[in-house]
């Protein structure tokens, strides 16, 4: 069998959705991004099920693992670095979701700030930050 070049990189904190809790969260964000773009922090897996199931959502993945730069719509993303992300994506998503690769309060708050930038504002582009 064919050596998946995606496999997890249990080194980086990497463990991937299963296919049913990746279509549903693909599901639930295509259809509260209604048409607009959605983040993917440091979830490949669903990056990866969004590209494969809704060719047509506009989506973009932040992440450490350089592997993944290949899928395109991808930037490099170091959690330490919450505000290193380019200008252009600013306020550009209408739908962020992130998976942090830990769970100590500084990875929590760190990627939430990168959400938050990531994030569309309420208003005429019909952007939802819930």
């Amino acid at each position: 069998a064919e050596r998946d070049p995606f496999s997890a990189n249990f080194g980086l904190s990497q463990f991937w959705y299963t296919e049913e809790t990746a279509a549903a969260v693909a599901e639930e964000a295509v259809r509260l991004a209604g048409g607009g773009a959605i983040a993917c922090i440091a979830c490949p897996s669903l990056f990866r099920h969004l590209q494969q199931h809704h060719p047509s959502a506009r989506i973009h993945l932040f992440e450490y693992d350089p592997r993944f730069e290949v899928l395109g719509h991808f930037t490099l993303y170091d959690y330490n670095e919450p505000l290193a992300v380019p200008q252009e994506l600013h306020g550009a998503f209408a739908v962020v979701v992130a998976d942090p690769p830990y769970l100590a309060r500084e990875c929590l708050e760190k990627t939430a700030q990168t959400m938050q930038l990531l994030a569309g504002r309420s208003g005429g582009d019909g952007a939802d930050t819930r």
